[in-house]
């Protein structure tokens, strides 16, 4: 005897909900969806699934699927199996900034001087983000009256490399990144770079990237800045630009 089929029909498509079902003496093992504009044979058929909530609780589910939930082997692969997991690529990219404004306030020669940024990145499902900073033109009062980017104390960091600057002599102004997305630029406190110079003809260069989603990812920026005694004296400003680019 045939093992009987439950069968809903519409006018769009046949569906068999069964695990194996007879159809023409063959067995099938997924559900089939078919209309005169499409064929769909699917992995398995939720029952239900979505996005519940109260004032008391919220709620994700899967059901009807064979094994749904959250799988992981130790050190490696995860899989999540429903449409639950979906509202996990929902996240919306972001990007913020503290404070919009560093103040080193009287500045001291042979006194280093620092003040910080936090910068916060959630990124939605993909392959992470990368984020560049620039400068619009040197620390300056005047176009002829700046203080130097720094070159740290061995006059060998660039803009896409980072060396120590420790010493009270190496003057300029410059910044560090501490963070985990910043460990490949720079491997210490002491680790600094200038800014890239617009002006000067240079490029946005990368200063924090990661290969995988993050919520809440923050950040620290350490601006640094030392002078010389025979620096004028007088209000010295620029502006530091940060660009946020996501990767798929």
């Amino acid at each position: 005897m045939k093992p009987k089929s439950i069968i809903f029909t519409s006018p769009l498509f046949f569906l068999c909900l069964a695990i194996a079902c007879g159809v023409g003496g063959s067995p099938v093992y997924a559900q089939h969806f078919s209309s005169s504009s499409y064929i769909i044979d699917w992995g398995n058929f939720n029952i239900t699934s979505g996005h519940k909530n109260s004032t008391t609780y919220r709620l994700t589910d899967t059901v009807g699927q064979n094994a749904p939930g959250f799988s992981q082997k130790i050190g490696g692969l995860k899989v999540k199996a429903g449409f639950q997991y979906i509202y996990d690529t929902f996240t919306e990219f972001s990007f913020s900034i503290d404070k919009l404004n560093i103040n080193f306030g009287t500045l001291t020669p042979g006194v280093g001087v620092t003040d910080t940024n936090i910068l916060t990145i959630t990124t939605p499902s993909g392959h992470g983000y990368q984020i560049t900073a620039q400068e619009n033109h040197y620390l300056w009062t005047t176009p002829n009256n700046y203080i130097p980017d720094t070159s740290c104390d061995n006059q060998d960091c660039t803009e896409s490399l980072s060396t120590e600057w420790v010493t009270n002599t190496s003057y300029g102004f410059g910044f560090n990144v501490n963070g985990i997305g910043a460990t490949g630029y720079f491997p210490s406190p002491n680790h600094y770079r200038p800014f890239a110079n617009i002006a000067t003809g240079k490029t946005p260069e990368i200063i924090i990237s990661e290969n995988k989603p993050v919520k809440n990812r923050t950040a620290i920026i350490n601006y640094k800045v030392l002078i010389s005694s025979l620096q004028s004296a007088g209000k010295y400003e620029n502006f530091i630009t940060y660009t946020v680019t996501p990767k798929y």
